[in-house]
């Protein structure tokens, strides 16, 4: 471990001079010239900008800030988190964004990989070992440029993607060459080309037990999410099911009704991939996370996390403190995997592309299979039963409700919501009720859907105009 953090260390130093610039490419050459050497950029913890993560909840009013008062969030309105959280367009978040530590992040790794993918072909070492390596770096720079353009710009659609602005999508390490901003059509299609079928053939048809190396089903899953935020529907269940049956393993928490404790670590067996927030190398992501009344009145009757854990894990007191009367602090150290994937996601995906397709009962059937290990048997019963579940509005609203507590405190449901609301059949406002601080809408077409660039990387780079 002390090599993968020396060699980092290293590289750091060597791209230092331009990661305050955020068009994001190397400067210079590196001294990796191996292909053990390279690996080792492979071979570490995934961490993205935690502050980013708590703010996507916050635009969906699933809760509220961990580290700010309710009472003094009213009075900071010449901040982002107060747009978001009150839905105040007015506010100017790019004048306000001087930088931004996910997206920052994000294109640090995507210069990791490019470096992978750059000197693999010449490395000195095990031949054999070049193909998987370069499609796993190819894959995890798609996956990364779908979680910036999904951040930073606006919801992809056939009719529209070529005239909608999008990302840089950087693929070289070409310092000579500005990184221009392209539509959203050209942001997708270098994405879909960077986890092709060619690329994902090189990947091993097994899942692996390290939490930050992957194998086929996080290649197969990107494909799939990716397809899936397109809203090609069809192709995107392929490669679902293809990630479910390299690993389709599914968290169980019904122990939780004899330890009162959630515990989930990074290397469970259904992540795909673990990336956490930065700074939570200590603590699962939900500790200390205030969530709102709306989404509490998500949990299903018999959830394990809701009701059989600890007392203790679930604060009313210091929900009253950091959100609105009817919050609750989570205080429980479970990891799930706020930037990553794991087959859950799979299982929703497959899901939704089946009731979509008309096959409501198949389609609720695979998320009963997560509903069995989320709900305690005295009051389990199947979806298939409910009211409306034999129509498509009535199937998708049972998905929807359930995924937003499965997928609770990750990019999931800011991604699907994006979507839904592109669409005339779910678009929906967002309503923040506040109790006595008011009740707010996040309109279907609202620009806070869409994160600014921040202004160091709009300075450097010009064409970087904000898609909002």
């Amino acid at each position: 471990m002390k090599k993968i953090y020396c060699l980092l260390a290293g590289f750091a130093m060597l791209f230092s001079s331009c990661d305050d610039k955020l068009d994001i490419v190397p400067k210079g050459d590196t001294t990796l010239a191996s292909v053990s050497d390279l690996e080792t950029l492979m071979n570490q913890p995934w961490m993205l900008y935690y502050q980013r993560g708590f703010e996507l909840d916050n635009m969906i009013a699933n809760s509220t800030p961990q580290w700010r008062r309710m009472g003094d969030m009213v009075n900071q309105k010449q901040e982002d988190y107060y747009a978001y959280m009150f839905c105040d367009e007015t506010i100017d978040r790019a004048d306000l964004a001087t930088d931004d530590g996910l997206y920052r992040d994000l294109y640090e790794y995507i210069n990791y990989m490019n470096v992978v993918i750059s000197k693999m072909p010449d490395a000195t070492g095990d031949e054999s070992q070049k193909p998987r390596i370069i499609a796993e770096a190819r894959v995890m720079r798609a996956y990364l440029h779908f979680l910036a353009v999904n951040l930073y710009a606006r919801q992809y659609d056939d009719a529209t993607a070529s005239t909608l602005g999008g990302i840089a999508y950087v693929d070289d390490t070409d310092v000579s060459v500005q990184k221009t901003k392209l539509p959203l059509d050209q942001v997708y299609a270098k994405a879909l080309e960077d986890c092709s079928d060619d690329v994902l053939a090189c990947l091993k048809q097994t899942a692996v037990d390290n939490s930050s190396r992957f194998e086929a089903d996080f290649g197969y899953g990107v494909r799939a999410r990716i397809l899936f935020q397109m809203k090609h529907y069809d192709e995107a269940l392929k490669y679902a099911n293809l990630a479910l049956g390299v690993n389709g393993t599914i968290e169980d928490r019904s122990e939780i009704a004899n330890t009162a404790t959630w515990l989930k670590y990074e290397d469970a067996p259904n992540n795909y991939l673990y990336i956490t927030f930065l700074n939570q190398e200590n603590a699962g992501e939900m500790s200390g996370y205030t969530i709102t009344p709306a989404a509490l009145s998500l949990y299903e009757p018999g959830d394990y996390v809701r009701y059989y854990s600890r007392e203790e894990d679930w604060d009313d007191n210091m929900g009253r403190t950091y959100g609105v009367e009817g919050s609750m602090v989570y205080s429980g150290d479970a990891r799930v995997n706020p930037f990553g994937m794991r087959a859950e996601q799979m299982y929703y995906v497959a899901a939704e592309c089946l009731i979509r397709k008309g096959q409501y009962a198949e389609g609720l059937k695979l998320i009963d299979k997560v509903r069995e290990k989320r709900i305690h048997p005295s009051k389990y019963a199947s979806l298939t039963t409910r009211d409306g579940a034999d129509t498509e509005a009535g199937a998708m609203k049972l998905l929807q409700d359930c995924k937003r507590i499965e997928m609770l405190c990750t990019y999931e449901t800011f991604f699907d919501l994006k979507r839904w609301n592109s669409e005339t059949a779910y678009a929906s406002p967002c309503v923040h009720d506040y109790k006595d601080y008011g009740s707010y809408t996040m309109n279907p077409d609202s620009p806070l859907w869409v994160l600014p660039f921040p202004q160091n990387a709009v300075n450097f780079n010009p064409s970087l105009t904000q898609n909002f």
